[in-house]
């Protein structure tokens, strides 16, 4: 509530008289003065009618004139009976608005952004449109996506990446070439959902042993969850669903559910640390074979330039992940890498990350990925 200033300014009036011959003329003169002195002062309040709301402090108006004019005062709204209607809770709109919003609207502009506590995760953020969070505690650090690295954020873009894995191990050997499509969609704050499309898988056949072979691969379907978020930290539950689209030969036909946990923080300058942990889980791993596997990663990277100079928002970072099996007797296999991100122009990006496996068992000798990304 804006506070009311209010001024008055009394307004007197000085009556002369001249000298009579008369008493009855005195008394006249007496009335006439008592009469005025009442018009000064201030009226008697006027009873407020029951349907009407008083919108001042004062339940009496002055009859002298302000100095100031007062603002207007919003009267609140009452229901039928007689309590304060109900209104929506912050920022939120019907679910048709929220996810167009989400989809289309201007999700970046300043003050679209409020934090969110995982306390209130079932009532809050589920019909308010998604907007972007700030880039980190101090504006140093964007919240951006990393090749070989988890999320942990939630985004509005979408990405096209290829990869190249040298001497993949398996019996007919050879390299991997892959390319695929991702987009992120977000519906509301709490939620988005993200596609993974395996455009095509290519590497050697054992029935073509100088030969490739080219396939779709599996497509996953991944919906996300925001937990909490803050300036300088974010929390997401991901459950990636993968469908047996492709085919063994190229190493899909793959049926699994993998939920897992994301962070992304800002400890503090222009530094992130993101990672992850999950659950891989085969649905149909008497025919492919897949273990169930506890998968996991943690990324570091540093923030060197602000977006709108050359190379703008140009981050390093070291990623490292780990596929352990539960229960078989497949090994466990971890890999590290560095990789960059920087924006070309027009809110394009380029990606690259280069990932070496460390442990005995080597499924390749190394894997480069390079991607171009547009945030929309």
């Amino acid at each position: 509530m804006h506070p009311l200033v209010e001024g008055t300014m009394a307004r007197g009036e000085a009556y002369r008289t001249r000298p009579g011959r008369y008493v009855v003329e005195l008394a006249v003169l007496f009335l006439a003065l008592g009469a005025t002195a009442r018009a000064q002062g201030p009226a008697p309040p006027s009873p407020v009618p029951p349907g009407d709301l008083a919108p001042s402090v004062n339940a009496t108006e002055p009859t002298t004139e302000s100095l100031f004019a007062e603002p207007p005062v919003a009267a609140p709204s009452f229901a039928a009976d007689g309590e304060p209607a109900p209104t929506a809770p912050w920022g939120e709109t019907g679910l048709f608005d929220t996810i167009t919003d989400s989809l289309f609207g201007d999700v970046y502009a300043e003050g679209r952004w409020r934090p969110l506590s995982f306390r209130t995760f079932f009532s809050e953020g589920w019909r308010e449109s998604w907007a972007e969070a700030p880039a980190g505690r101090d504006g140093l650090t964007p919240r951006h996506g990393w090749l070989g690295a988890f999320d942990g954020v939630f985004y509005r873009l979408w990405v096209a990446r290829f990869s190249y894995s040298n001497d993949i191990n398996t019996p007919f050997g050879g390299n991997r070439y892959a390319g695929d499509y991702s987009i992120f969609l977000p519906l509301s704050r709490r939620f988005e959902v993200l596609l993974d499309v395996p455009i095509v898988a290519s590497n050697r056949a054992t029935d073509a042993p100088h030969g490739y072979t080219s396939h779709f691969g599996d497509l996953t379907v991944t919906p996300r969850f925001l937990l909490s978020e803050t300036a300088a930290t974010s929390q997401v539950f991901a459950l990636a669903v993968r469908t047996p689209t492709g085919t063994p030969s190229t190493g899909g036909g793959i049926s699994a559910l993998t939920p897992r946990y994301e962070f992304w923080t800002n400890p503090g300058g222009p530094w992130v640390v993101r990672g992850a942990g999950g659950i891989f889980i085969p649905l149909n791993q008497s025919d492919t074979g897949a273990p169930t596997a506890f998968v996991g990663g943690l990324a570091v990277g540093r923030y060197f330039t602000r977006h709108d100079a050359p190379l703008g928002d140009l981050v390093l970072y070291c990623e490292s992940n780990i596929t352990a099996p539960l229960g078989a007797s497949q090994p466990t296999v971890a890999s590290v890498g560095p990789g960059t991100r920087f924006h070309i122009a027009n809110n394009y990006f380029f990606l690259a990350d280069l990932d070496f496996p460390v442990t005995t068992t080597k499924p390749y000798n190394y894997t480069l990925l390079v991607a171009l990304l547009k945030v929309f």
